[in-house]
């Protein structure tokens, strides 16, 4: 996660109504709405520094990387259009339960054990150790196993080279192609760390997206989703501003802007210390996938609590600069609440292994619905 600019503080209503939330879902969950204080002072400390949220104005929503008024107009506008279209499709049955039930934790510590130098990672060219994903060294082994990790599940990848001040970066793509459909969805996460083992920050992300498709792997979508590891993020959300101004615009040049559904991404997705709540940040420009995340938790019964926020600092914000629709998935503690943020303590121990499965499960589940659509009668 992008740490960016410190944003502004008048934040209290925001804090008022998320605080009520949390009660709420504690109550739902059979705990009194005081019972694991500690979590929620996290969440409203983070939110009243303004550190969560990411500003109280249009001009600074997004702390330095804000888009300018015209783009979060034009997102808007998109948002609505697909919306209404929308409304004339609905998912298969049982869809969302199948994809959910394909998340399993053994896997999701395989890959966290691979991707945070626990255990080697094997390589076709050798088993490698990926003790950081900050070196220009540790950033390619951990692309060259998300590369493979999507071949061998039949799903065709690439990693995509490119330079930034004299470093290269790495972003890896793979793209499971729709049947007869005529859009794309954007499943997505980051790469690299703070030079830190980094298994929540943002490891989380990339068992989520590896899951993520190998569960859709046997569902043969209507729509086509591209699963993207963006490097360089902890820098500056460099390797998103590359994909997004390249690959994403080129799909919009040749096929129009109702071709792109949008990007779900994750950031920080693994740690729970209470209660099984999550953050989404959309503010209000996530087109049709805040509404598939809604229908998805129902339709799977996610333990999960689902907060909507507006919160940027991380690599979805560069859609959103483009005038197109994302929305964040985060852990309810917020990016800030997490203790070893950034720190060399970020190991997969520290994480809740059950949680991250249901938020992986949400993840699927949402995507499945948005790229198997099925026209109403």
């Amino acid at each position: 996660m992008f740490r960016g600019e410190e944003p502004c503080q008048d934040e209290r209503e925001e804090m008022g109504k998320i605080k009520g939330r949390i009660a709420a879902a504690k109550v739902k969950q059979g705990m009194p709405p005081e019972h694991g204080a500690p979590a929620v002072l996290i969440l409203l400390c983070v939110l009243g520094f303004g550190s969560l949220l990411v500003g109280c104005t249009p001009e600074n929503r997004w702390g330095s990387n804000a888009p300018n008024s015209t783009s979060a107009q034009a997102t808007r506008s998109a948002t609505a259009g697909l919306a209404e279209e929308a409304s004339n499709a609905k998912p298969p049955p049982e869809i969302a339960e199948t994809v959910a039930a394909g998340i399993d934790e053994s896997s999701i510590r395989t890959h966290l054990s691979h991707l945070t130098g626990a255990t080697p990672a094997p390589l076709e060219g050798g088993a490698v150790t990926i003790a950081e994903r900050g070196s220009v060294e540790g950033r390619r082994a951990a692309a060259e196993y998300m590369e493979e990790s999507f071949e061998k599940m039949d799903i065709p990848a690439r990693i995509i080279e490119f330079q930034w001040a004299n470093v290269s970066g790495f972003n890896v793509e793979a793209t499971l192609k729709g049947n007869g459909g005529d859009k794309h969805l954007w499943v997505t996460a980051h790469l690299d760390s703070v030079g830190v083992p980094g298994a929540n920050d943002d490891a989380s992300g990339l068992v989520s997206i590896l899951l993520t498709a190998k569960a859709l792997k046997q569902l043969h979508p209507k729509h086509t989703v591209h699963f993207v590891a963006y490097d360089l993020e902890e820098v500056g959300l460099i390797g998103s501003s590359r994909y997004v101004e390249s690959v994403v615009g080129a799909i919009r040049e040749r096929e129009g802007e109702r071709a792109i559904i949008g990007d779900l991404h994750s950031d920080m997705i693994g740690y729970e210390p209470d209660i099984f709540d999550a953050v989404l940040g959309t503010c209000d420009q996530a087109g049709t996938i805040d509404d598939a995340l809604h229908l998805a938790s129902k339709e799977i019964g996610s333990p999960i609590y689902l907060s909507d926020i507006c919160l940027g600092r991380s690599d979805h914000i560069r859609f959103w600069e483009a005038g197109l629709p994302a929305a964040v998935l985060v852990e309810g503690v917020g990016y800030n609440g997490y203790p070893w943020y950034h720190q060399p303590d970020d190991t997969v121990d520290k994480l809740n292994i059950a949680y991250l499965r249901s938020m992986i499960q949400l993840n699927a589940a949402t995507t499945a619905l948005l790229i198997t659509p099925e026209n109403r009668s």
